[in-house]
């Protein structure tokens, strides 16, 4: 039989913005919570925003490559990314 594979929690969600905070890195993360890699890299890009230079202002933006860090200029909210995980 195959894996049984689960959404990520609000609990996690919270874990993922308070490590990206302090620039954990994304494997890092993943084995503290015991996850892929891939999972927690994919929820940061998808729930990732970059406040605009004039009123920080909420721009989409999907990078090339994750870089993870207080200084990228972006911010992963755990609030946001749970709301939009109940409305699927």
């Amino acid at each position: 039989m195959g894996k049984v594979y689960s959404h990520l929690s609000e609990e996690e969600r919270q874990v993922i913005q308070i490590e990206v905070g302090n620039g954990t890195s994304v494997r890092k993360i993943a084995r503290l919570l015991g996850r892929g890699p891939s999972s927690i890299s994919r929820e940061i890009r998808r729930n990732t925003w970059f406040p605009s230079n004039e009123s920080e202002s909420y721009r989409p933006h999907r990078p090339k490559r994750l870089k993870t860090g207080p200084w990228t200029g972006r911010y992963y909210i755990a609030g946001p990314a749970q709301r939009k995980a109940d409305r699927r």
